[in-house]
């Protein structure tokens, strides 16, 4: 079987110094991979560029004489097609609406400025081959990456504002770092032990990735090896593997061509680890269920990367899951780690107070602990339903976590 694998990317990069665009950068890059499946063998062979496809298969061809294995079940006789790029801002019109964003910052808080990025990204993914498989995904969005810095400090950075969407709102990015600024110039002490912490999913859930790896869990070595199937959460918390394009600016698809199924996209589901995650050839080797995880550059041979995952909100606002209490919104965490058996520490350099609705004020730095069975077990409040545009247009988690000022 032949299968072709192509990768575009168009990309205009804003270099931003002291609140003016240092530099604009353009690139242009087309990379295509074929692969030769035979007799439970691949062979794969790639190209940038304008590439002739029979020979990247010739020589896919004679890599099967590598042996590498690959005997798995080939995705056939499937369609998939997904264009999010409506986007359409030229480069000039782009330099221009980020300058007079950066201008109008510079207006209302001379004692900070803006370094870093923005970029703007035109994305397509294909994969096809001999058996009928047809799979697209087109996508254009821009990535605010604001560094924010207050005059006279001697860090690299004092806070931030990301952002990655699909369109470009100067008004609402303007008043989003406008408040994270008056929020970070505006200290306040330090809240109740017992005050929610709120934090990116992804600070928390990053131990799923190692031991619900199907990998992990088949060598027998996964924190979670005697507990699948058993209740070890809250009820109210699930984990999926997220593959929504519209939410995760990623194909729907992996590189093996696999959509995962609906009833497959459950890790964890209301309490109770339901199963690992993996790629075809990982689950046929330990007996598991392919999710859909394969991974790997378009002229590699595909294998068990990281799940895209989520935990899935329950149809509450942050303001509702704060239930009238002001709430910690940890912004900079940097430095902290989980221990094998499933504790996490960490020190935490921003952070600022909130009642759900805006940025009340800053607290000193403070570090957080906890364990994965506490803070999404009897800890775990929820994952708010509204995307907060000053955390980078997210929906945030919410649990409680014991804190200590440094």
């Amino acid at each position: 079987m032949h299968e072709k694998v192509t990768q575009t990317v168009r990309q205009t990069s804003l270099s931003i110094v002291q609140n003016d665009i240092q530099a604009v950068r353009r690139k242009n890059i087309t990379k295509t991979g074929c692969r030769v499946i035979e007799g439970g063998k691949i062979g794969v062979a790639g190209g940038l560029g304008q590439v002739n496809c029979e020979e990247l298969f010739a020589r896919a061809q004679k890599g099967l004489a590598y042996g590498v294995d690959y005997d798995v079940a080939l995705t056939e006789n499937l369609t998939h097609s997904t264009r999010l790029d409506s986007m359409r801002i030229s480069d000039s019109e782009l330099c221009s609406r980020i300058s007079l964003i950066l201008k109008e910052i510079k207006s209302r808080h001379a004692d900070f400025a803006v370094s870093n990025k923005v970029n703007l990204s035109h994305v397509s993914i294909s994969l096809e081959n001999d058996r009928q498989l047809q799979l697209e995904h087109v996508d254009s969005y821009i990535n605010l990456s604001l560094l924010l810095k207050k005059q006279g400090s001697t860090g690299i950075m004092d806070t931030f504002f990301g952002l990655v969407d699909r369109e470009l709102e100067e008004e609402k990015v303007i008043n989003a770092v406008s408040e994270v600024i008056s929020a970070y110039n505006n200290l306040q002490p330090m809240p109740a032990a017992s005050t929610p912490l709120i934090i990116n999913q992804q600070t928390l859930t990053r131990l799923f990735q190692r031991d619900l790896n199907a990998r992990m869990v088949g060598n027998k070595a996964s924190l979670f090896q005697q507990q699948i199937g058993q209740k070890v959460f809250s009820d109210n918390f699930s984990l999926v593997i997220a593959r929504d394009p519209v939410e995760t600016f990623g194909p729907a698809f992996d590189m093996e061509g696999t959509i995962t199924p609906e009833s497959l996209r459950w890790l964890v589901k209301d309490g109770v680890i339901i199963r690992p995650y993996s790629d075809k050839k990982t689950a046929a080797r330990y007996g598991f269920e392919n999710t859909g995880c394969a991974d790997g550059s378009y002229d590699s041979v595909p294998s068990l990367g990281g799940a895209n995952i989520e935990i899935p909100h329950a149809g509450k606002s942050l303001a509702e899951l704060l239930n009238g209490q002001p709430g910690l919104m940890v912004q900079i965490a940097s430095g902290g780690d989980f221990t094998p058996d499933g504790h996490y520490a960490s020190p935490v350099q921003v952070a600022f107070l909130t009642d759900g609705h805006k940025l009340l004020g800053r607290v000193p730095e403070f570090t957080i602990k906890g364990s994965i069975f506490d803070f999404f077990g009897h800890d775990f409040i929820g994952v708010s339903s509204d995307k907060i545009f000053v955390t980078g247009n997210d929906r945030m988690l919410v649990t409680r976590m014991a804190t200590a000022k440094l």
